[in-house]
């Protein structure tokens, strides 16, 4: 496909662009990459939601990354239902670095800013790591299980299931465990 210059006269050299699939895979791509860039470019924190914060700081807590979010928003839930435990999570995430422009990436990172050398921040940071391997957290009638079979220890215990849970077909457990 040729493109002319409707309005070249003799003097003006003629515009002509060869268009093939090819380049106009390229000049498409080219503009798609362009559009975007401006919402590449957004500041990150802009992003952080308590529940990003919570998920984060979880996942850095346990040692897992595909943390429930339904349990999270339950675990999340309790925590801002009390506002003296609010506050405290707040202390935390701003200690921690959430919401700036460098969040910790490894438990270490977390050490290293004293999260774990203030005994309050240090207690919360116990409770929420407790849930998450229990299933059992704290609600406004008293404890509360958020999940038996999903909770942490299972999920770290690579060899077992929770009791009353099906390991399989009959006589499974005759067989040695996938782990070992």
């Amino acid at each position: 496909m040729s493109v002319h210059s409707a309005a070249a006269s003799d003097a003006d050299p003629v515009l002509e662009i060869r268009m093939n699939r090819r380049r106009f895979a390229l000049s498409l791509s080219a503009l798609i990459a362009v559009a975007a860039a401006p919402a590449c470019m957004h500041d990150h924190r802009a992003t952080w939601t308590p529940m990003v914060h919570f998920m984060a700081l979880s996942a850095l807590l346990t040692g897992f990354r595909d943390l429930s979010q339904i349990h999270a928003q339950l675990y999340l839930d309790a925590l801002l239902a009390n506002p003296g435990t609010a506050s405290v999570l707040d202390d935390l995430y701003v200690k921690a670095g959430y919401g700036g422009d460098a969040p910790p990436r490894t438990l270490d990172e977390l050490a290293a800013r004293g999260i774990f050398d203030d005994e309050r921040l240090r207690a919360l940071a116990d409770t929420i790591t407790l849930w998450w391997y229990t299933g059992v957290y704290e609600g406004a009638a008293g404890p509360s299980v958020a999940t038996y079979t999903e909770s942490l220890a299972w999920k770290s215990l690579t060899y077992a299931v929770a009791p009353s849970t099906c390991g399989g077909t009959m006589g499974f457990w005759a067989e040695a465990p996938r782990g070992r």
